[in-house]
C-alpha cells in the first residue's frame, strides 16, 4: 500500500499535464487581473510609479491556474533565483511580478502547458527598497541586503542612459531627533544630496560613491540640451553629456553638416537668460571651420541657427518656424 501511496501522485499530476496538451472544450479563463499580479496596498512603492522589484528573501505566492498542484509558495534565494516544480530554477531578482509571471508563464507553455496562466504575488517583503529614477537604463525600486554604495545601485539599474546630466541626486529622510513631535500626518523630512557625475566616474573621486540606504531615491537628472535649427541636414535637440558644454564646431557636427544652401558665414547664437532677456551672438561658422577664428562655447538651452542663401521662400519660412519652436522650447526647460 505505500508504494501504491508513493507513485499515485505522479501518476496523477503526470495525467493532469497529459490533460493539459490534449484539444479540450473552450473553457472561461480566471479574469484577466489575476494573472497581473498587483503589489498589496501596504506595499513598497516608487515616487515615479516604478513597479516593485523582488530582492532576496521576498516570500512569493506563485499561482497555476491550471494545474493547482504547481502552484507554489516560496522564497527567493540568496543568490536572488526561484525554485518552481517542473521547471526548476529562474531568476527572480529586480523583476517585477509581471515580468516573472511571464517568464513561468513561457517556461510551462514550451513542454507542459498549451495556454497557461501564472500570477505571482509577494507575500512578504523581506529586502529593503531602494527606488532609481531618471535617466537609467532601467529605472525601478530595486532590494538591497548588507552594504549597498552609489555605483552599486547604478549597476543594478544597467547603468546610465546617454541622456543622463552631470548631477545625481540621492534623496534620503532624515530623522526630527527623540524629543521632538511631529505630527503623524506630517510629510517625511528629507535631504538631498547631489552628486557630479564627471567626479564620481572620471575624476576619481571615491569619496562621492556613498552608502545607500534602505529607503533612498537616487535619481539622475538628464542633461540639458543645445538646439540646432536652419541649414544642417539633421536639425535637432541634443543633450550635453555628463553637463560638459559644446562649441559651434561640434554642435555642426551633431547636426550632421550644412546643406547646399547653408550661409555659414551668417550663423546666429540665440540665448535666453534668466530674466528672460534674450540675447543673439553672430557667428561666423565658415571661419570657425577654416581655423581662422576662435570655435564658440555653447551652454545649455543655446540655440544655433543657420540661414539659408537663398531668398525668403516657403522652406526658409519654415526654417523661421522651426526657429520659433526651439526658442520656446528653451524658454520653457529654462
Amino acid at each position: 500500500m505505500r508504494y501504491f501511496a508513493a507513485g499515485f501522485f505522479p501518476l496523477i499530476l503526470c495525467l493532469s499535464l497529459f490533460a493539459q496538451k490534449q484539444p479540450q472544450p473552450s473553457i472561461p479563463a480566471p479574469p484577466a487581473s489575476s494573472f497581473l499580479s498587483t503589489q498589496p496596498q501596504n506595499g513598497p512603492t516608487s515616487l515615479a510609479g516604478e513597479s516593485y522589484r523582488i530582492g532576496q528573501d521576498d516570500l512569493l505566492d506563485v499561482t497555476v491556474f491550471e494545474v493547482p498542484e504547481l502552484s507554489t509558495t516560496s522564497r527567493v534565494s540568496a543568490a536572488g533565483t526561484l525554485a518552481l516544480p517542473l521547471i526548476g530554477v529562474v531568476n527572480a531578482n529586480g523583476r517585477t511580478t509581471e515580468e516573472l509571471a511571464l517568464i513561468i508563464q513561457d517556461e510551462l507553455k514550451k513542454k507542459y502547458i498549451n495556454e497557461p496562466h501564472v500570477s505571482v504575488f509577494i507575500r512578504e517583503y523581506a529586502s529593503q527598497p531602494v527606488s532609481v529614477l531618471g535617466a537609467v537604463r532601467a529605472p525601478g525600486i530595486y532590494q538591497i541586503k548588507g552594504q549597498k554604495f552609489l555605483m552599486d545601485m547604478l549597476a543594478m539599474a544597467q547603468g546610465l542612459d546617454p541622456a543622463a546630466g552631470k548631477t545625481i541626486q540621492i534623496i534620503r529622510r532624515t530623522s526630527d531627533g527623540p524629543n521632538i513631535s511631529v505630527p503623524s500626518n506630517a510629510p517625511p523630512k528629507t535631504e538631498t544630496i547631489d552628486i557630479d557625475v564627471a567626479d564620481l566616474f572620471q575624476n576619481g573621486k571615491t569619496e562621492l560613491n556613498i552608502r545607500i540606504n534602505a529607503g533612498d531615491v537616487v535619481n539622475v537628472l538628464s542633461a540639458l540640451s543645445i538646439f540646432v535649427v536652419g541649414e544642417f541636414v539633421r536639425p535637432g535637440e541634443f543633450p550635453l553629456r555628463f553637463g560638459k558644454p559644446l562649441t559651434v564646431a561640434q554642435a555642426a557636427a551633431l547636426g550632421g553638416g550644412f546643406s547646399r544652401d547653408a550661409k555659414k558665414a551668417g550663423g546666429t547664437i540665440i540665448r535666453y537668460h534668466a530674466d528672460r532677456t534674450k540675447e543673439e551672438i553672430p557667428v561666423n561658422i565658415q571661419k570657425i571651420l577654416d581655423g581662422s577664428a576662435d570655435d564658440v562655447p555653447l551652454i545649455a538651452n543655446d540655440i544655433l541657427f543657420v540661414p539659408s542663401n537663398r531668398v525668403k521662400t516657403g522652406l526658409s519660412r519654415a526654417l523661421d518656424s522651426a526657429v520659433a519652436i526651439a526658442v520656446g522650447r528653451a524658454i520653457y526647460i529654462r
